[in-house]
C-alpha cells in the first residue's frame, strides 16, 4: 500500500459526522446539476424562441442517439467510481493512480470511435425512427455537429466521476459553471444574433464540451503528478482494471437500457406529430427540476458508500441512506406538486405554441405525482452500486424502465391512441422499480454489517 496519505484536493468521506459530510459532499453535485439544467433551459429557450418549434423538436430528437453512447459512459463511469472510491477509502493510492491512468486511456479511444460512428449513422437513425420530414433536416445538422463533441463528453463524465470518488465534488461544479456560461453565450451569439439556427446551437455545445475537457484534465493532473493517461504500466492496474470493468459495464448497460427504451418509445411519440415531440422536449426541461436532487443524491451515495466500503465502515452506509431517503421525500412531494400547478407558466419560457404547451403540461401532470418514488429509487440504486453490486441495478432498469415501458406502450397504444399512455408508462415504472430495489438494498446492507461484525469479533 502506498505511503501517501493524501491526494491534493481529495476528501475522505468515511470520517467525521455523517450528515455534515454527506451535505458538504452532495451540495456541489446538486449545484452542478442546477447549473446544467439552467443551461438546458437557456439552450431550449433560445432555440425555441429564435429558431422555431421545428428546430426545438429537432434538437430534442437528435439528442437521443448521442444519449445512448453518452449515457452508457455516464453509467459506466459511476460503476468505475465504485472501484476508485473503494481504493481511496482503503488508502491504496498507488493502485488508484494506475487505475485512473488505464481508465482514461480507454476513455479517449472509445470517445474517438463513438464520435465517428454517430456522425456516420445519423441519416439512418433519423430514417429508422420515422422522424417527421419537416423535422429531419434540422435534426441531421444538429446531430452531426454535436457528434464532434461526443469524445469530450465521455472524458468529462469519466473525470468528473473519478474526482467525485475521491471526495472532490466542488472542482467539477466550478469548471462546469464556466463551460455552461460559455455555452449559453455561444447559443445567444450563433442562434439569436447570427441566425444560424440549430447548427449554431450545436456548434456552441461542442465547443463548450471540449473546453470543459481541457479544464477537467488539468484538475485531474493536479490531483497527483503521477496520474497520466500514458502512465498505466503496473500489473496491479491491469488487475484492478478488469475488476472495475466488471462493475462499470453493468452500470453502463443500466444507463444504456434507459436510452434504448427512450428511443423505442420515441417511435410512438413521433407518430403523434411535431407538437408532441416538442412537448416532450419541454417536459424534459421541467422534469429536470425534480431530477436534479434525485440525481445528486444518487451520485453522492455511490461514492459515499464506496469509500465507506473500502474503509470497512458499513454502519455509516445505513445512516447516510436514511438521511437521503428522508431528504428526497421532504423535497420531492412539494416540488412535484408545485411543478404540476405551474406547468403552463413554465412552458411559456420555451415556446408560445399552444399545441406544444398542451402536450408539455399533460406530460407533467401525469408523470410527476409519482416522482417521489423515482427519487427514492435513485438513493437505493446509488447505495447498492456503492456496495459493489452494479448487476442488480442493471436488471432493475432493464425490467422497469425498458421492458415494462416499451411493452406498456406497445400494448395499450393499440387500444388507447393518446399520449397519456406514454406518460403513465413512466409514472407506473417508478413504483415498480421501488418494489424491486428496496428489499435488495436492505439485504445487501445487512450482509455487509454482519460481515464487518464477524471480522471484528475474529480480530478480538
Amino acid at each position: 500500500m502506498s505511503d501517501c496519505t493524501k491526494l491534493d484536493g481529495a476528501v475522505h468521506v468515511d470520517e467525521g459526522a455523517t450528515g455534515k459530510i454527506l451535505f458538504n459532499y452532495t451540495w456541489p453535485i446538486l449545484l452542478s446539476q442546477i447549473i446544467q439544467e439552467m443551461y438546458n433551459v437557456a439552450d431550449c429557450a433560445v432555440v425555441g424562441r429564435f429558431a422555431g418549434a421545428l428546430a426545438l423538436a429537432a434538437a430534442g430528437t437528435a439528442a437521443l442517439p448521442m444519449s445512448v453512447a453518452v449515457n452508457f459512459f455516464v453509467g459506466f463511469s459511476s460503476g468505475i467510481s465504485t472501484m476508485s472510491s473503494a481504493l481511496f477509502g482503503s488508502r491504496d493510492h498507488d493502485r488508484l493512480r494506475e487505475l485512473i491512468s488505464s481508465i482514461m486511456k480507454m476513455t479517449f479511444i472509445c470517445g474517438i470511435l463513438l464520435s465517428v460512428l454517430i456522425f456516420a449513422i445519423s441519416p439512418g437513425y433519423l430514417s429508422y425512427t420515422r422522424v417527421p420530414g419537416d423535422v429531419s433536416p434540422y435534426a441531421l445538422i444538429y446531430l452531426r455537429i454535436c457528434s464532434l463533441g461526443v469524445c469530450a463528453q465521455l472524458v468529462n463524465n469519466m473525470v468528473t466521476a473519478l474526482l467525485r470518488s475521491v471526495g472532490d465534488s466542488s472542482s467539477p461544479m466550478k469548471l462546469f459553471a464556466v463551460s455552461a456560461l460559455v455555452n449559453v453565450v455561444g447559443d445567444v451569439f450563433f442562434v439569436a444574433v447570427m441566425k444560424k439556427g440549430v447548427a449554431g446551437a450545436a456548434a456552441a455545445t461542442a465547443f463548450s464540451q471540449w473546453l470543459l475537457s481541457v479544464m477537467l484534465l488539468i484538475r485531474l493532473k493536479k490531483l497527483d503528478p503521477g496520474i497520466s493517461i500514458m502512465n498505466a504500466k503496473g500489473s496491479s492496474g491491469s488487475r484492478d482494471m478488469f475488476t472495475a470493468l466488471g462493475r462499470g459495464i453493468p452500470a453502463g448497460l443500466q444507463a444504456l437500457f434507459m436510452s434504448i427504451s427512450s428511443i423505442l418509445i420515441r417511435f410512438h411519440i413521433n407518430g403523434f406529430g411535431s407538437a408532441a415531440i416538442a412537448g416532450m422536449n419541454v417536459f424534459a426541461r421541467i422534469e429536470g427540476l425534480c431530477y436534479l436532487p434525485s440525481f445528486a443524491f444518487g451520485i453522492a451515495l455511490t461514492a459515499f458508500v464506496g469509500q465507506n466500503m473500502g474503509a470497512k465502515k458499513p454502519e455509516r452506509i445505513r445512516d447516510c441512506v436514511r438521511m437521503s431517503v428522508k431528504a428526497m421525500v421532504l423535497i420531492m412531494i412539494p416540488l412535484s406538486l408545485a411543478l404540476c400547478l405551474g406547468a403552463p407558466a413554465l412552458s411559456l419560457i420555451f415556446t408560445t405554441d399552444e399545441g406544444v404547451i398542451a402536450n408539455a403540461v399533460e406530460a407533467v401532470r401525469y408523470t410527476l405525482p409519482l416522482y417521489v418514488f423515482y427519487a427514492v429509487n435513485q438513493v437505493y440504486l446509488g447505495a447498492v452500486k456503492g456496495m459493489g453490486n452494479t448487476f442488480y441495478p442493471m436488471v432493475c432498469t432493464l425490467v422497469c424502465y425498458a421492458l415494462f415501458r416499451v411493452g406498456w406502450c406497445g400494448v395499450l397504444l393499440k387500444t388507447f391512441v393518446t399520449m397519456r399512455v406514454v406518460y403513465l408508462s413512466y409514472a407506473v415504472s417508478f413504483l415498480l422499480m421501488f418494489i424491486m430495489i428496496m428489499p435488495v438494498y436492505r439485504a445487501s446492507l445487512n450482509r455487509n454489517i454482519r460481515g464487518a461484525s464477524l471480522k471484528a469479533e475474529m480480530e478480538i
